[in-house]
């Protein structure tokens, strides 16, 4: 992951996703891509030990403050955590796991999709409740594109961040879905600069979130189409991660945390208003008006993703989902090859469905 820079919005072009680099907290499988600094083994694994037996319990929050991590500032604010429950952004140089791995943290907002990669790194994770019940990374064209379904890549150039995390697994999905393969289209790696280079019309599309980069081309004046992937992805994109120690040590703070988070999320998702107002103790640039009109319209579009198609409840997540997610993430060689993750081991849901 690359660090992102702030926009004046209040939005950072990957504040949920400046974790691409870092998924597994050590490697990321496929890319040949180190991930940030961590402490010693030993000294992380003393760490987590006596952060497993209890006192304080931090929220990781990854990097940028910003409008998508409204829900629990929310829940902070609105008394629904614990005392004692805090929230923490990580700093530049962190790994995404690597301050939960050491025990500075007890639960992080990470994708599912990269906990497991992380654990088929050696990393023993464990998602225990849900966040985006859609998955956020999508195709982005201009409006007046000749795209309008993966099939029509084929002979076309798209952008992508880099061959790593959740775009590229996207991308990777997109290709399936059309039977693709990386000859049939040209792939160049923008890094996180999808709006000039489509904009500037040096790629045909973008792969990018829909919640994040195609609202925020669209407020540049740009017209932009999203378009899904596949009509069933198997992927789980960002939800609530804990070590297996932590679990088995403080499970029901664990639980009293995911529940506060998920009273968050649907209060998120009901007034984007007040989620904006929250964020503003966070993201001193939201107190302009003209920003804080702008990290709405990325509220909006999270909380779409938030609540998915209504099929299943705010928060949730659920361990048969993780099957084709794992299956998926090794046809496609995105695994490391230091554990086999298993759909149970690796969810275990403290929320209900």
């Amino acid at each position: 992951m690359t660090l992102t820079p702030l926009t004046r919005t209040g939005v950072s072009h990957r504040a949920l996703s400046r974790r691409h680099l870092l998924a597994g907290g050590l490697a990321l499988t496929g890319t040949g891509l180190l991930a940030a600094c961590s402490s010693g083994t030993a000294s992380r694994a003393a760490s987590a030990s006596a952060s497993a037996g209890g006192g304080a319990l931090t929220i990781g929050l990854t990097y940028t403050p910003n409008i998508q991590f409204a829900p629990f500032y929310m829940a902070k604010k609105d008394g629904k955590y614990a005392t004692g429950v805090e929230l923490r952004h990580h700093g530049a140089q962190e790994g995404l796991f690597d301050a939960l791995q050491s025990g500075q943290e007890h639960l992080v907002i990470a994708g599912a999709d990269e906990a497991v990669v992380a654990v088929s790194n050696g990393s023993d994770l464990v998602v225990v409740g849900g966040y985006y019940q859609s998955y956020p990374a999508c195709l982005i064209v201009p409006e007046d594109s000749s795209i309008n379904t993966p099939a029509d890549l084929k002979g076309k150039t798209v952008g992508t961040p880099g061959r790593k995390g959740e775009t590229w697994y996207a991308l990777q999905l997109a290709m399936d879905t059309a039977s693709l393969t990386e000859s049939d289209l040209t792939i160049q790696d923008i890094g996180y600069t999808q709006q000039a280079a489509l904009v500037g019309g040096k790629v045909d599309a973008v792969v990018g979130f829909s919640n994040n980069d195609a609202v925020q081309v669209s407020q540049s004046g740009t017209a932009v189409r999203t378009i899904q992937v596949a009509d069933q992805v198997p992927l789980i994109g960002v939800s609530l991660v804990t070590t297996r120690s932590v679990l088995e040590s403080r499970r029901q703070d664990l639980q009293s945390a995911v529940k506060a988070s998920i009273e968050g999320m649907t209060a998120f998702v009901k007034d984007p208003d007040a989620a904006v107002e929250a964020s503003k103790e966070h993201v001193q640039d939201l107190a302009d008006a003209t920003q804080a009109a702008r990290a709405r319209e990325v509220a909006v579009a999270t909380g779409k993703l938030v609540s998915g198609d209504g099929s299943h409840p705010i928060g949730s997540v659920r361990v048969d989902d993780f099957t084709p997610m794992i299956e998926f993430l090794s046809s496609h060689k995105l695994l490391g090859d230091k554990k086999t993750p298993q759909a149970a081991d690796v969810c275990v849901p403290l929320t209900a469905d």
